[in-house]
């Protein structure tokens, strides 16, 4: 499983691909983890649009909360047990669907596992947000209002068993997206996970 961003859960929406189209729709309730306190009330009770070309008939779960401020704590356990679920699910032979949620966090600082607080540029005694320290790799990042965030969970064996194939296919995502919706034109730098934009 890999842990990719949520906001105000409104609907789900098949995850976007030129090449799958809709031939079947089916929409059902889908059982979000049962941490009240912990994932926000508006994704208890949502749909799933199901992609039927998928050959073995496989599904993208969306939840849309882009509209949403949703604290990074809150976030952070909703995808852990959404991990969770997906683990018991795959021992007891079951679904295990891709998931993909969307949103904004409040503004929160990040740190990966082998960060360091001199990136911070603030005392953590008197920091001006809330700061979280991670369980994924890289430095320190801010999210916060009008960042849109997204968080893929998805189980690597029914794509490609390769952490940098998966990683190369996000950032791909990433450049055509900025630039068909945008008309932003961004590139990868060498030796660096992400995408850039340069600017003049």
């Amino acid at each position: 499983m890999v842990l990719a961003a949520i906001s105000n859960p409104t609907s789900i929406t098949s995850c976007p691909s030129r090449r799958l189209s809709r031939r079947k729709s089916q929409s059902y309730p889908r059982p979000v983890p049962t941490m009240s306190n912990q994932v926000p009330k508006s994704a208890l009770s949502v749909s799933v649009n199901s992609i039927a070309d998928y050959p073995d008939g496989r599904t993208c779960e969306c939840f849309d909360l882009h509209n949403e401020l949703v604290p990074y704590g809150k976030a952070w356990a909703w995808q852990k047990e959404l991990v969770r679920q997906k683990k018991a699910s795959i021992q007891s032979d079951g679904d295990c669907p891709d998931t993909l949620i969307v949103l904004q966090h409040q503004p929160v600082y990040t740190m990966g596992t082998g960060s360091s607080e001199e990136y911070l540029n603030f005392d953590m005694k008197n920091a001006p947000f809330d700061v979280h320290r991670t369980e994924r790799g890289g430095e320190v990042t801010y999210h916060g209002p009008g960042q849109l965030v997204m968080y893929p969970i998805i189980n690597l064996r029914n794509h490609k068993m390769d952490l940098h194939w998966y990683l190369r296919s996000l950032e791909e995502v990433v450049l055509r997206a900025l630039l068909s919706a945008f008309s932003i034109k961004a590139s990868r730098l060498e030796g660096f996970t992400g995408i850039w934009e340069m600017r003049n």
